[in-house]
């Protein structure tokens, strides 16, 4: 519960960055584009940006949020979220924003032959736009997040202000608290940080900021749920 407690704390945090490096970023553009299909059938566009290839929108298979497992506060019981959430997330969230997954299910989810993201792997299309700073902690990179929302110019990653949701359930009913949407972006890395020594995995992630052209480099707990995108080597 204090990790989440945490993590809740975390997302709150507010950071502006200058744009005043955008005009020293490299013009990326994709050198290759394609399609790849995940194990419900969902298919994605993905470009090549240096000699890697990324997905180009947020996954839409695992647990739907609707069926996911939610905490209570107070006998760590499971809960599901109320209709109104459901519909909610079913017809407003999920068709723009794609799904969000749990630590568990998007280290699984990648198609054959792709990986969700490590944090090495992020750091490199980072420093492939343009970051001179990917190992810092935190928030870093002035620029860089614009470039990776754009859609129809630039590296079109697309990342999307997709916010994320923390399972727990407050004042005796369960809604899914979609938190941040339209304010803040979270994307999973695979990269587990060896530095926390309880019993709580943390896990590393990346979060932009709408305003803003930072990338936070940060951890969280793995009980939460976030945005993933797929990576894979060029060959």
């Amino acid at each position: 519960m204090r990790k989440i407690i945490y993590m809740a704390i975390a997302l709150a945090a507010t950071a502006l960055s200058s744009c005043s490096d955008d005009d020293k970023l490299p013009v990326v553009t994709p050198a290759d584009r394609g399609t790849v299909t995940d194990d419900l059938g969902n298919q994605y566009n993905w470009v090549r940006i240096g000699d890697q290839l990324w997905t180009t929108s947020n996954a839409k298979n695992g647990t739907s949020l609707a069926d996911a497992e939610y905490y209570t506060n107070w006998d760590w019981d499971y809960v599901l979220p109320t209709d109104r959430a459901v519909e909610d997330y079913e017809q407003n969230y999920f068709p723009v924003y794609g799904n969000l997954l749990s630590f568990e299910e998007a280290m699984e989810s990648a198609p054959t032959g792709w990986r969700l993201p490590s944090d090495e792997d992020w750091q490199k299309l980072e420093k492939t736009l343009g970051m001179k700073n990917t190992e810092k902690y935190g928030h870093r990179g002035g620029g860089v997040a614009y470039s990776m929302q754009q859609t129809d110019s630039g590296c079109e990653l697309g990342l999307t202000l997709n916010g994320s949701c923390v399972p727990i359930k407050t004042y005796g009913w369960i809604e899914m608290s979609l938190d941040f949407v339209g304010e803040y972006g979270y994307y999973w890395t695979s990269t587990i940080n060896p530095d926390y020594e309880d019993d709580a995995t943390m896990v590393y992630f990346r979060r932009i900021t709408a305003n803003s052209g930072d990338v936070s480099r940060l951890c969280t707990s793995s009980a939460c749920y976030m945005g993933v995108r797929w990576v894979k080597d060029v060959d």
